[in-house]
């Protein structure tokens, strides 16, 4: 089994991500990463408005434990969910978790918590009500609808995660997939029932990536090494 990994990175305007480091996270230990953390970051290039002490992270074995603080906060990505704002103190459970520490706009400082073990469990995503406790859930996706939907938003599932991720237009799918853009169409419109059967409030369009993270909370759809960046890999 793969052991708890933390990669740092740092992607300059219009630049490819550039690995500063990648180690090992031992059990419970905790790690402080910034310009003068164990790990580096903000050092090269130099980056006075990250902290000296940016985060410290600890692999719990069945979680990450997370602190913040870089004076100008952080955001926090988990694979397949938008970015949200890091809170203080956090303790989360997923398979890859990236931390964008903010410094200098013209660069972006990524922390990459990867932790295969995890998975993603598949969280419920909305409280069952009377009439749909007893529903079952919707099958699996299928290997072609996993498929569409990897292409589509491939750049939302990419890994360390884009800035700004735009997902394709169909037509660009079916050019790629080698399909019609009917066909494309088909596929996406039925992983987008199952995440309405899931807890999607709302039917969204199809490029809209909502109804993506719904399935990815419920489980629907894991991580895989083709969503990593060269230098991941």
């Amino acid at each position: 089994m793969t052991s708890p990994r933390i990669h740092t990175l740092v992607i300059k305007a219009d630049g490819a991500p550039l690995l500063l480091e990648s180690r090992a996270a031992a059990p419970r230990l905790p790690v402080v990463i910034g310009r003068e953390g164990e790990i580096g970051i903000g050092i090269d290039p130099f980056d006075p408005k990250v902290s000296r002490q940016a985060l410290t992270v600890t692999a719990t074995g069945d979680a990450w434990h997370i602190q913040v603080t870089n004076r100008h906060g952080a955001a926090r990505q988990l694979w397949g969910q938008p970015a949200l704002p890091s809170r203080p103190v956090e303790t989360i459970s997923w398979p890859r978790i990236g931390l964008r520490v903010n410094g200098d706009p013209e660069l972006r400082h990524w922390v990459l918590l990867d932790d295969p073990a995890l998975g993603v469990a598949g969280l419920q995503t909305c409280q069952p009500s009377q009439r749909t406790e007893s529903v079952d859930r919707p099958p699996r996706l299928t290997a072609a609808q996993q498929e569409a939907i990897r292409a589509l938003f491939a750049d939302v599932l990419a890994w360390p995660p884009r800035v700004p991720a735009t997902p394709l237009q169909l037509k660009q799918v079916a050019s790629r997939l080698g399909i019609r853009r009917e066909a494309v169409q088909r596929r996406l419109e039925e992983a987008r029932r199952k995440a309405i059967s899931l807890g999607l409030g709302r039917v969204v369009p199809l490029t809209d990536p909502e109804y993506l993270y719904v399935l990815v909370s419920a489980g629907y759809l894991q991580p895989s090494d083709d969503d990593l960046d060269p230098p991941l890999r």
